[in-house]
C-alpha cells in the first residue's frame, strides 16, 4: 500500500509501520539464526514512503531475531525520509549510490563479509543484479523478489538491457520468489528461471491493517473533506501514474454519480499525474465530489471511511491496497489484472472488470452501491479472507525458504 507524509512530530518506524512480531506467538527457541542481507533500490519517492519500502521496514522488525535477523540495505540515497527513518531507530543501511553506480557490487560484498549473511535477498533491478554477483562472490546463496512485471499498456515496455541481465544470472539464482501467479509466468518466460526455482509467495498484509480505525478520526476525515454524514464514499489509495488507471476511474465516475448522486470520491496518494487528473475532474464536472487528499499514513482510517475500496490499475504485480482493503472488510471493485484475481475474488470479496474499461467499472460502482444484499455480502466475504493474508504465516514460509537455500538448520 502506498503511504507518505507524516507531521513533523509523528514517527514513521515507531509509529507502527515496522511491528516486531507478538511474543505471545511467536515459537521463538534457542538457536542460530539464518543471517539475511535484504537489499532493494530505493523505499521511497521523494519524501514518501512507497509500498515497498513499507515492506522492508516491516520485515526489518517482524521476525524472531532468534530464528532470523535482517539487515536491511538501500542502495540509493536515504534523503530525508530515511534519515529520520534512521534517527527514529530504523535498522537501515543506505549505500548512498546513485542508479548508474557500479560501486554498489563491493559495498554489498563488504556488507556480507560484515553480517556474516547466510543468505542475499534482492528486489528491484539494481539489487538483484549487484546483490546476485555480490553473494556469487562471496559463495552464498541469493534469492530475488519479483513483484512486477511489464504489460501492454507500458510505453517503454521490458528494457531489454533488464532481460539480458536476468537472463544471464537466473542459473546462478537460489531461488525466486513471485508475489503472483502472473508474476510467476512472467519470471519463466522473460527473465530465464526454470518453473521449480519460483515460489509463489503472495504479500502479506501489515499488521496494522486488523487495527480498528478511531471512530473519531474517521469522523475528522469527513470534516476534513467536507464530506456531508453519512453519504457514500469510494476512494482510491495509489500513486498517481497512467498505469493506476486513476484516469480510468474519473472516466467511469460521471456514470456513477447519476446513480448514485450523494456520492463522494477520495483519491489519495500523489504523484506526476495529480495536475492532468484534477484537470479531467474538472472537464467532467465532477471536480465538486472528488477530493484529492494527497500522501496519507492514515490508510486504515481512509478505508473506514469507504464503502468500496477502487483498484483500477492497467498493471498490477499483486495490489498491496486492494490485500489491506480485504482485510479491513473493505470490498474492492478493482480490474481483472495481474495478481489482483488472485486477491480479489470475484462475487465474494469484491468485483473484478476488465482492465481499463471505464463503462464496466462504472457498471459495477452501481451494482456495490445500489444493492445492500450485495455489499453486505461483499464485506462479510473480505472478513472471511483475512487469513490468507496473515504475516505470520508468510514468515513462517520466507524463514524456511532462507533455511532451505542456505542449508542453516533451524533450532531444535
Amino acid at each position: 500500500m502506498e503511504s507518505g507524509v507524516l507531521p513533523a512530530a509523528e514517527p514513521i518506524f515507531a509509529a507502527g509501520v515496522s511491528t516486531v512480531r507478538d511474543p505471545q506467538t511467536a515459537r521463538a527457541r534457542p538457536g542460530r539464526p539464518v543471517r539475511v542481507l535484504l537489499i532493494c533500490d530505493h523505499i521511497s519517492f521523494g519524501d514518501n514512503l512507497h509500498g515497498s519500502g513499507r515492506m522492508l521496514l516491516e520485515l526489518a522488525g517482524a521476525f524472531d531475531r532468534s530464528r532470523v535477523e535482517i539487515f536491511p540495505c538501500i542502495i540509493q540515497q536515504s534523503g530525508e525520509l530515511g534519515r529520520r527513518l534512521i534517527a527514529e531507530g530504523a535498522p537501515l543501511h543506505f549505500l548512498e549510490q546513485n542508479r548508474f553506480s557500479p560501486a554498489p557490487l563491493w559495498l554489498i560484498h563488504r556488507l556480507i563479509r560484515r553480517h556474516q549473511a547466510d543468505v542475499v535477498h534482492a528486489w528491484d533491478f539494481g539489487a538483484s543484479t549487484f546483490g546476485r554477483l555480490a553473494a556469487i562472490a562471496a559463495g552464498i546463496p541469493a534469492i530475488i523478489h519479483v513483484r512486477s512485471h511489464h504489460s501492454r499498456f507500458q510505453r517503454r515496455g521490458y528494457p531489454i538491457y533488464a532481460e539480458l541481465a536476468y537472463r544471464s544470472l537466473a542459473p546462478l539464482t537460489a531461488r525466486a520468489v513471485a508475489i503472483s501467479e502472473t508474476i510467476r509466468l512472467f519470471a519463466i518466460d522473460r527473465m530465464g528461471f526454470r518453473p521449480q526455482q519460483i515460489v509463489t509467495l503472495n504479500n502479506p498484509a501489515h499488521r496494522g491493517s486488523r487495527r480498528v480505525p478511531d471512530p473519531a478520526a474517521v469522523a475528522a476525515l469527513r470534516l476534513r473533506y467536507q464530506l456531508p454524514p453519512e453519504v457514500p464514499v469510494i476512494g482510491a489509495v495509489t500513486r498517481f501514474f497512467p498505469v493506476k488507471g486513476i484516469h480510468v476511474l474519473l472516466d467511469a465516475m460521471p456514470a456513477v454519480m447519476a446513480a448514485c448522486p450523494d456520492l463522494h470520491l477520495v483519491l489519495v496518494g500523489d504523484g506526476p499525474e495529480r495536475s492532468g487528473l484534477e484537470s479531467q475532474a474538472r472537464r467532467l464536472n465532477i471536480a465538486d465530489r472528488v477530493r484529492f487528499a494527497g500522501f496519507r499514513r492514515d490508510i486504515e482510517e481512509h478505508l473506514a471511511l469507504f464503502t468500496a475500496s477502487v483498484v483500477p490499475s492497467l498493471e498490477e504485480g499483486m495490489g498491496n491496497v486492494a490485500i489491506e482493503s480485504v482485510v479491513a472488510g473493505v470490498p474492492v471493485v478493482a480490474s481483472r489484472e495481474g495478481g489482483l484475481p488472485e486477491v480479489v475474488r470475484d462475487g465474494e470479496s469484491g468485483l473484478l472488470v476488465p482492465t481499463g474499461n471505464a463503462p464496466a467499472l462504472a457498471a459495477a460502482l452501481i451494482r456495490l452501491l445500489t444493492e445492500p444484499s450485495l455489499l453486505a455480502h461483499l464485506e462479510a466475504g473480505c472478513l472471511r479472507d483475512r487469513d490468507r493474508f496473515d504475516m505470520d504465516s508468510y514468515l513462517d514460509r520466507l524463514e524456511a525458504l532462507y533455511r532451505d537455500v542456505s542449508g542453516v538448520e533451524a533450532p531444535a
